[in-house]
């Protein structure tokens, strides 16, 4: 683990780039997080080779140009590519990141996107930053897998996916008792603890009068204060989590909504009506039921929430 002169853990973060415009506003997202430049960045791209079809055709014609045709797109290809991550480099370093933070990595595909993304994330990172989408129609659709691939695989890594609202200082944790939301606070604290941010936790319980009893998140009338207070026992308890991380007292608030049809669209409203830039999400919830549920919850405030950034731990 990377560590500071003063012995304070060094974050470090596995960021992937694709070569679009997209891939700039992930630039400006890291330059617009003041914690993130204390960190180690690795600016990571994975190509491939020209399709197999340039070379096939250049052969069967048995024609020399064609070839050296076919070599010069490659070779315009590759230093593209590397003129556009040294660039992504020299944008963070003028941005106020030292050169030796800033590492580029251009991989040559070898399994396949994902896979090789997830061998690189495996050598210690505090998370991957990415986007949900390419410049292109095919990056798209690449990116769209890659990104799908990799939230059911990194199961141990944090995965930022940065969105397109300027970044504000105000995030939102979405709330419930899984040890994944633990999980989703004590990343939180670490990341920004030691600077002025704001942190609101918020949880969600869905109508109670027209939920269906047989539906696995329903709430019985009677115990739905002991719920209530069980929430805001929990909200102490990471209260206190974010306090010994660096967050003062008066930057976290509490905030539980009921009667909502749906926590994704209350989350994402929450996070819209109240000016955050950023939300934080555990992966899983506390039962193998509440995992699917929970599952679907993250996947629903990705798609609603795209403007957002959301951290998913």
């Amino acid at each position: 683990m990377n560590t500071t002169s003063e012995g304070n853990e060094t974050k470090r973060l596995l960021v992937l780039l694709d070569h679009s415009e997209r891939a700039l506003r992930t630039l400006e997202y890291l330059a617009s997080v003041r914690p993130f430049q204390a960190a180690s960045i690795v600016l990571h791209h994975v190509y491939s080779e020209l399709p197999e079809y340039y070379w096939d055709m250049a052969v069967g014609t048995n024609n020399t140009s064609a070839l050296e045709e076919v070599r010069t797109i490659w070779k315009e290809k590759m230093d593209e590519t590397f003129r556009f991550m040294q660039d992504a480099k020299s944008f963070l370093v003028s941005s106020g990141f030292q050169s030796s933070q800033v590492e580029v990595q251009t991989h040559k595909w070898q399994s396949g996107i994902a896979r090789d993304i997830l061998e690189e994330s495996a050598r210690g990172y505090d998370a991957v930053v990415l986007r949900r989408r390419g410049g292109s129609r095919l990056q798209e659709i690449i990116l769209g897998s890659v990104s799908n691939k990799l939230l059911s695989k990194l199961k141990n890594t944090p995965i930022i996916l940065a969105g397109t609202r300027q970044h504000t200082r105000k995030v939102l944790i979405a709330m419930d008792e899984s040890s994944s939301a633990a999980s989703a606070v004590n990343f939180t604290g670490r990341q920004l603890g030691g600077y002025d941010y704001s942190i609101e936790l918020f949880h969600v319980i869905r109508g109670i009068d027209t939920l269906n009893p047989h539906d696995p998140g329903y709430i019985p009338p009677e115990l739905f204060e002991n719920v209530h207070e069980s929430i805001e026992s929990r909200f102490d308890s990471v209260r206190e989590t974010l306090l010994a991380a660096g967050i003062p007292k008066k930057r976290i608030s509490g905030k539980i909504v009921t009667g909502a049809g749906s926590r994704a669209e209350a989350i994402v409203a929450e996070a819209r009506a109240g000016g955050f830039g950023t939300i934080v999400m555990g992966r899983q919830g506390v039962s193998r039921v509440e995992d699917f549920f929970m599952g679907r919850v993250c996947n629903k405030v990705i798609h609603m929430g795209r403007e957002f950034t959301i951290w998913i731990v």
